[in-house]
């Protein structure tokens, strides 16, 4: 993980903080400093999920809860979570009710979180707790309470660890796992590393092929304002190899621009395709019932959001003396600030910059805001505001695919408090469970141990070099983000200072696959 990720995620700022977790680890801190974390760890993670349960009755009641009082920037719990469970799961491994000098830290209540959430989307079997299980599918059977935990979802090259020595007789290819039905990611730092892509991590397209055969729907939302292939062109060269049938292929989405254009994976070329947005069974037409959906926005109101953003951004860029290090792209739903190649920008100026920005659109008619739903982010290297968001995104796939919030989940790498609007998946745990991770290795972790919980499905063992893919290509990019960088298009060797470049309206298949 590269320094600069590292800052980030590790929340060294104020408006980059989790205030639910915040407040978890400073309950346990008490328990630490009197060296009782071993006796009142278990009770103090069962009244955290106790609270959380109410929290959720008074949520559905328009009541004020406990939690809330505690945490005022608490969220929605699309369900429940099992925190004791995957407690006592996690400490078996890493022992922190041993520790004497290091207490639990806020990466690791991170963990235990996202386990939890992974434990309560998968049906329960009566009277079989997570390691019961696991080592039930096995046709194993504990010997005691000291028994190796089978699952632990972690940070390190060597946290999670698995008997791969022993498993399950796999099921028909076609059978749907004990897991969520629809699984959405972010991309960059979450699929593959910024300006990388998944020729990195064979292990993470192995367990996505595992998903999708499984019949699990799997989308991938994006900032990228056409999809840029580029960045999936080993993964799809990987899905051709394996010779993915039809009925996979036709699980896996991409939803580019955060919620503006929605493309299917096709099994004759293992290409994305745009889905049809009008006529019959357009998704367009099928989610306008929902009030933030594209189908229903303004153009004269976006074109309004997108000249306040591009007109504050010029105003930062110059009070920044950043005239001649950036430009301003200017996509149809999009406006990004970006660093002319060869340059970068510092962390905290792109943060200003995403501040500055969220200002002037709260501000817009009389402080009431732009009337549309938007995301403004710092992505490490660029600032960018899209029209649309991923809680947008996400539950129009659920209602396009017809999955509730409770069946479905959604991975990102950029979760962080209400006020701040610097992580663009802050959004989406307004419409779905969530896990958070920091890297594309946590991801892979997740879906390992998705895959473990479901119970019919084989995870042989993986060699470094068992999958070769030589599909992903040389590009001209400079840069990952948006629809500007796509090769042949509106690529130039430096961009012009405070330039405004503006794509077309509109993208044809054909462009999407040159």
């Amino acid at each position: 993980m590269s320094f600069s990720s590292r800052r980030r995620n590790y929340l060294l700022t104020p408006h980059r903080r989790d205030g639910l977790i915040e407040w978890m680890k400073s309950m346990l801190q008490h328990s630490f400093v009197l060296d009782a974390l071993g006796s009142t760890a278990h009770d103090t993670f069962l009244h955290f999920e106790m609270l959380i349960e109410e929290h959720r009755r008074m949520d559905s009641e328009c009541g004020q809860s406990r939690l809330q009082q505690l945490v005022p920037t608490i969220g929605r719990f699309h369900t429940p979570l099992h925190l004791c469970e995957a407690f006592e799961i996690y400490n078996r491994k890493h022992r922190l009710t041993k520790r004497k000098h290091i207490q639990i830290s806020f990466n690791e209540i991170r963990h235990i979180m996202n386990l939890a959430q992974i434990l309560a989307l998968r049906s329960r079997v009566p009277g079989k707790g997570a390691c019961q299980l696991m080592m039930s599918f096995r046709g194993e059977i504990p010997a005691s309470d000291e028994t190796p935990t089978t699952a632990i979802l972690s940070e390190g090259d060597e946290a999670l660890e698995f008997d791969d020595n022993g498993s399950s007789s796999a099921s028909s290819s076609s059978s749907q796992l004990n897991a969520p039905k629809l699984i959405t990611f972010d991309a960059d730092q979450t699929l593959y590393k910024n300006e990388k892509d998944f020729e990195a991590n064979p292990q993470l397209m192995q367990y996505l092929e595992l998903l999708l055969r499984h019949g699990v729907l799997l989308a991938f939302c994006t900032s990228t304002e056409y999809g840029n292939q580029d960045r999936f062109a080993s993964l799809f060269k990987y899905f051709e190899e394996q010779q993915l049938p039809q009925s996979a292929c036709d699980n896996f989405y991409l939803f580019a621009a955060e919620c503006n254009y929605l493309f299917q994976l096709n099994h004759e070329d293992y290409r994305l395709h745009p889905v049809n947005e009008r006529g019959p069974g357009g998704w367009f037409i099928t989610t306008q019932f929902l009030l933030d959906a594209p189908g229903n926005w303004k153009e004269s109101n976006v074109e309004a959001l997108l000249d306040a953003v591009q007109n504050e951004s010029m105003q930062a860029m110059q009070d920044l003396c950043l005239d001649d290090r950036a430009s301003i792209v200017r996509n149809r739903r999009s406006i990004g600030i970006v660093p002319n190649p060869g340059l970068e920008l510092p962390r905290e100026t792109l943060d200003e910059m995403v501040l500055c920005v969220e200002e002037q659109i709260c501000g817009m008619n009389d402080s009431l805001g732009p009337g549309l739903p938007y995301s403004a982010y710092n992505s490490g290297s660029e600032v960018w505001v899209n029209v649309g968001n991923k809680r947008v995104g996400v539950q129009i796939l659920q209602s396009y695919l017809g999955v509730q919030a409770s069946e479905s989940l959604h991975v990102g790498d950029q979760f962080v408090n209400e006020k701040a609007t610097v992580g663009n998946a802050y959004f989406a745990r307004t419409a779905t469970p969530c896990i958070w991770v920091i890297s594309p290795k946590e991801t892979e972790y997740s879906l390992k141990t998705i895959l473990r919980l479901a119970g019919n499905v084989d995870l042989p063992l993986l060699p470094p070099d068992s999958i070769t893919c030589n599909g992903a290509g040389g590009s001209s990019m400079t840069s990952h983000h948006h629809g500007y960088h796509r090769q042949g298009a509106l690529a130039s060797p430096r961009l012009p200072p405070r330039k405004v470049i503006s794509t077309p309206d509109s993208i044809s298949e054909s462009e999407l696959a040159a």
